[in-house]
């Protein structure tokens, strides 16, 4: 069975990328995730990144918010509170990501979840953390890439570079996951709630950890490495070949010397330009023109054969249509497809959550909801009438804001042609 969180109930006031990266994780772990959003808009990833191939939603929004349900919820709407207040009742898990004091403003602050649930686990995600001097300031993920310090330890001496994909945003969600698993822990074993402040400042540290514990012993902050840092020894880095682009990771002596040996200069070590660690870190140019010359003299798949057959780390550059078609995630079940996505032409493929339980993989069961999707649904499982739902709508308190769209033929999924 590989619903670890069968019974736990999400209530997701989140959006963008941490929170509902968070709350996805959590929906693949097999928890019920109630997604609340704004009327009009709702999650503001929805509308952002759209491209020719989906044309009224992103495929960002898409990725993260399957196994989900979604409703409609003004939260500023004076009637609004009652609605809430029995989601809240009705709920283990709170998340949200809104700057701090806003949740309060709008009722679905700690202490007000607190007084209707005293046993809540509530994770609260922002830039700089709850609390501070600096709490209230608004981020985003390249601001956090700078202000964390990984802008400072990515590109060149003279560039720095942002991270090529939203690092902060998505380390972030992955610790808050984790956070919320230990809180449902001990939630378990005292039968009380937490309250999770979790800041994507520190959380972007955290994973930059081996940066950060050199200079937390030594007082010594690390040269921007350049394009590659692992070029500096010689023996390890990307080559490119007669077809493809070869890593390698040969950082110590004995990966050096099977490397030397098996891709044919197997005096190579004992060139007294390259006796030992520190030589071949003085000489890193000279011996890495020596492999270069060697390796594109084939292909990579070549060298990737004869390297992991002698023990030596190794691998092919892959672009994403690579990827996705790799061996081993095909028998992992890695990425895998639902059929019948709303305004879908095929099968549209989604990303496991990065591990599988008792050697099976976790997969979405439910299509990304459309906006409003489930909120008459909701209404009722919480004892609301139709007539009273009804009312709700009318009022505006609540909506089932989705309306089609107005091209009749459903968009085509990416395949892997």
């Amino acid at each position: 069975m590989t619903q670890l969180l069968n019974g736990i109930k999400v209530l997701d006031f989140s959006h963008i990328h941490a929170g509902p990266l968070c709350t996805y994780q959590l929906a693949l772990m097999g928890a019920e995730v109630i997604k609340v959003e704004p009327p009009n808009t709702g999650d503001q990833m929805r509308g952002m990144v759209v491209n020719e191939v989906f044309d009224a939603i992103s495929p960002q929004f898409l990725g993260q918010n399957a196994n989900k349900r979604s409703i409609v919820i003004d939260l500023k709407h004076p009637k609004a509170k009652e609605v809430i207040d029995k989601l809240i009742s009705e709920s283990d898990v709170i998340v949200i990501n809104m700057r701090p004091g806003t949740a309060e403003r709008l009722g679905v602050g700690y202490e007000k979840a607190l007084e209707i649930k005293p046993d809540i686990v509530y994770c609260a995600i922002s830039g700089y953390g709850q609390s501070g001097p600096e709490a209230d300031r608004p981020a985003m993920d390249h601001l956090m890439q700078g202000e964390s310090g990984m802008f400072n330890a990515t590109g060149t001496t003279d560039q720095p570079v942002r991270v090529g994909f939203a690092i902060s945003d998505a380390s972030t969600g992955i610790i808050s996951s984790s956070a919320i698993l230990a809180a449902l822990v001990r939630r378990s074993q005292t039968g009380e709630g937490a309250y999770l402040d979790v800041s994507m400042l520190e959380s972007s540290m955290a994973v930059m950890g081996l940066n950060y514990y050199s200079f937390l012993a030594t007082g010594r902050v690390n040269e921007r490495p350049g394009a590659n840092p692992l070029t500096r020894m010689g023996s390890a880095g990307t080559w490119q070949t007669a077809d493809g682009v070869l890593l390698v990771n040969a950082n110590n002596r004995r990966a050096f010397v099977r490397m030397a040996e098996a891709v044919g200069v197997k005096d190579l070590p004992n060139d007294p330009r390259f006796a030992t660690n520190a030589k071949c870190l003085e000489n890193g140019p000279a011996l890495r023109q020596v492999f270069a010359d060697v390796f594109i003299a084939d292909t990579a798949e070549h060298w990737d054969q004869i390297l992991r057959g002698a023990g030596v780390p190794s691998g092919i550059m892959k672009t994403p249509p690579e990827v996705v078609t790799h061996p081993q995630l095909q028998y992992r079940g890695t990425i895998n497809e639902l059929e019948n996505v709303p305004g879908i032409e095929g099968p549209l493929r989604f990303l496991g959550p990065g591990f599988l339980v008792d050697e099976q993989p976790l997969a979405p069961t439910l299509p990304p909801p459309r906006l409003g999707e489930h909120t008459v649904e909701i209404l009722r499982e919480l004892g609301y009438d139709d007539s009273q739902s009804s009312l709700l709508i009318k009022e505006r308190v609540v909506d089932t804001a989705y309306k089609p769209a107005e091209a009749t033929e459903p968009i085509a999924a990416a395949t892997n042609s």
